[in-house]
């Protein structure tokens, strides 16, 4: 049968009769495997999941543990059969069994490819539209993964990838988050889905935190890119530290003094890239591209200022714009290409 090698699974917490009826749809169109985790929701639920007997794999955790936790617990049961695909939808009545459909069938048609189920921002509510659209801009900018929906619940994770996403880290939302970041980092392909946008009651069955899940999602963001800041940091003070030394303790020209503490720093710069921030050996390839891209940036750094100064932009203003998009240049090389899979 058609979907014969893709599960359909649901993490459910305190679900109404939806559930139920999302079940029974998707069976009605020949989804043959559901997995159904139940998230903690107590005894007071236990009816909702037991009228699912015989028609979908019900996993249970005993106290809430979090959607993430919930995707991950479903995916362990999933991968346990080779060569199987899996679709993610929520349990509020959100994604419709066509859209599942939809999703199912762009796996089908791309197997390695991790599939999303994108809405459209202008039917959000604002402060989802908002949020969404914040988190997809910073998301870009970070990883050069331009996406618009981020924050979408409905997704086609191909089986190849099924091993690697049951192990990241993320009890909450934030899981999701990471998992963009990892296909980002993985070089997964990612392609989207336009699905229909449904917010049933103004999103009131949502369980999702915006203060606190909003804090663990930017905190997984921006991880990577913060120990890429602290490295620079580290490395622009042994810079400064060495060139004193060199000029004014052991007497060496500026210009020597400058040359000699700025291969010392690079270098450390270099490892700690390598090893603290992308978590990558030291290797003669990846120093190399290292060098290569230290100089591309100092090239551009040269002409940008250049550049502003005749176009009368104050030396400080010019410094804060060149040197700040040269940084951001340089770290997402830096992942994708230099330290990159």
């Amino acid at each position: 049968m058609k979907y014969d090698n893709i599960a359909v699974l649901i993490p459910a917490y305190k679900p109404d009769r939806r559930l139920n009826q999302l079940v029974d749809d998707l069976l009605a169109a020949n989804f043959k495997r559901i997995v159904v985790v139940d998230d903690g929701g107590g005894e007071a639920f236990a009816p909702i999941f037991a009228d699912l007997a015989g028609k979908a794999t019900v996993l249970t955790h005993p106290v809430n543990r979090g959607k993430g936790a919930a995707l991950k617990t479903g995916l362990m049961e999933i991968k346990k059969t080779p060569g199987v695909s899996a679709v993610t939808a929520d349990a509020d009545g959100q994604h419709t069994p066509a859209d599942v459909a939809k999703i199912a069938d762009a796996l089908l048609a791309q197997p390695d490819a991790l599939i999303l189920g994108s809405r459209d921002k202008k039917a959000m509510p604002p402060r989802s539209k908002a949020g969404n659209t914040i988190t997809c801009g910073v998301f870009g900018l970070l990883t050069g993964l331009w996406l618009g929906d981020t924050q979408t619940g409905l997704r086609g994770l191909p089986a190849a990838a099924l091993n690697r996403f049951s192990t990241l880290e993320g009890d909450r939302y934030e899981y999701e988050i990471n998992m963009l970041i990892c296909a980002s980092e993985q070089k997964i392909p990612v392609k989207e889905v336009e699905i229909e946008t449904i917010y049933i009651d103004n999103n009131a069955s949502s369980h999702f935190n915006a203060f606190k899940d909003g804090l663990k999602i930017y905190r997984l963001m921006f991880r990577q890119a913060g120990k890429f800041m602290l490295s620079s940091l580290i490395s622009a003070l042994l810079d400064v530290l060495l060139f004193s030394l060199a000029h004014y303790a052991l007497g060496w020209s500026r210009i020597a003094a400058q040359i000699g503490a700025r291969v010392i720093s690079a270098t450390a710069n270099y490892v700690m890239n390598s090893r603290m921030v992308f978590g990558k050996q030291v290797s003669g390839q990846s120093f190399v591209r290292y060098a290569v891209l230290a100089v591309i940036i100092l090239a551009l750094s040269c002409v940008g200022h250049f550049i502003l100064e005749k176009l009368h932009v104050p030396a400080i203003l010019a410094k804060i714009l060149v040197d700040g998009l040269l940084y951001l240049l340089s770290y997402r090389v830096q992942r994708s290409r230099v330290f990159g899979s």
